[in-house]
């Protein structure tokens, strides 16, 4: 018996070291006699209306000489820039400048291309929209027309999400406790996951609308819904 036993007691070290520290970490075996631990979660989800339309425009033009390539570009982005820092409740700012050289594929004539663009953001659609169509009218050309969610509003969305998400979670644990004949249930272990704001494109309207620029029409857009979702989960303990 005393070679079995140290036999026994020689072999134990030589045990992984992962399985002493599963055993020692395993919450279920450190329970009190009659307690219960379930994996819970709870899903909360709403249907917000998207409050932030942007616009982006760029210019774009050819030219053989680089220098006044880059003057026409600049000169037109000046005057852009001009008209949409004067328009109140909408956000400005500019995009990638880029300049390079063209071949034409059937001529082989070597030119410059070179363009600039423009980003428009504001929850005001009309007057966003009415300044899109005055710079469509200096030649520059819409590329984009997005209806999103401001940030600021999908964080004030996401709070609210957590707050109904955690009085669920606490209902859902409750009743399994009662399911269970248990007497209550604490919550450990709680996180949140926040589904991320999809950037969902709005399609314009065939539709045009007058336009203060000459032979130009306004660009319109009308904004959808964006669901936003969060999930909580949590470990639940049930005592008796």
């Amino acid at each position: 018996m005393r070679i079995i036993a140290l036999l026994a007691l020689t072999l134990l070290p030589f045990l992984p070291y992962n399985a002493y520290a599963q055993c020692a970490a395993n919450p279920v075996l450190d329970m009190p006699e009659g307690h219960v631990m379930m994996s819970i979660s709870a899903t909360e989800r709403l249907d917000v209306e998207q409050d932030l339309l942007v616009a982006s425009l760029s210019y774009v033009t050819k030219n053989r000489d680089p220098s006044a390539l880059q003057n026409e570009i600049n000169t037109v982005m000046q005057k852009a820039l001009k008209e949409a820092k004067g328009t109140d409740n909408v956000k400005v700012e500019t995009g990638a400048y880029q300049v390079y050289e063209t071949t034409d594929p059937r001529t082989k004539e070597r030119k410059w291309q070179g363009q600039q663009a423009i980003t428009l953001k504001s929850k005001d659609a009309d007057a966003l929209l009415t300044l899109a169509g005055k710079l469509q009218g200096m030649k520059l050309t819409t590329t984009g027309l997005n209806y999103v969610i401001d940030p600021e509003t999908a964080a004030q969305v996401q709070d609210s999400l957590m707050e109904a998400a955690l009085i669920k979670l606490q209902k859902r644990a409750d009743r399994a406790a009662k399911a269970m004949n248990k007497s209550t249930a604490d919550l450990r272990n709680v996180t949140t996951q926040n589904a991320s704001v999809p950037y969902r494109p709005t399609h314009s309207r065939a539709m045009m609308m007058e336009s203060a620029a000459a032979d130009m029409a306004m660009p319109v857009a009308s904004a959808g819904d964006t669901t936003i979702s969060l999930t909580v989960t949590a470990q639940a303990i049930l005592k008796p």
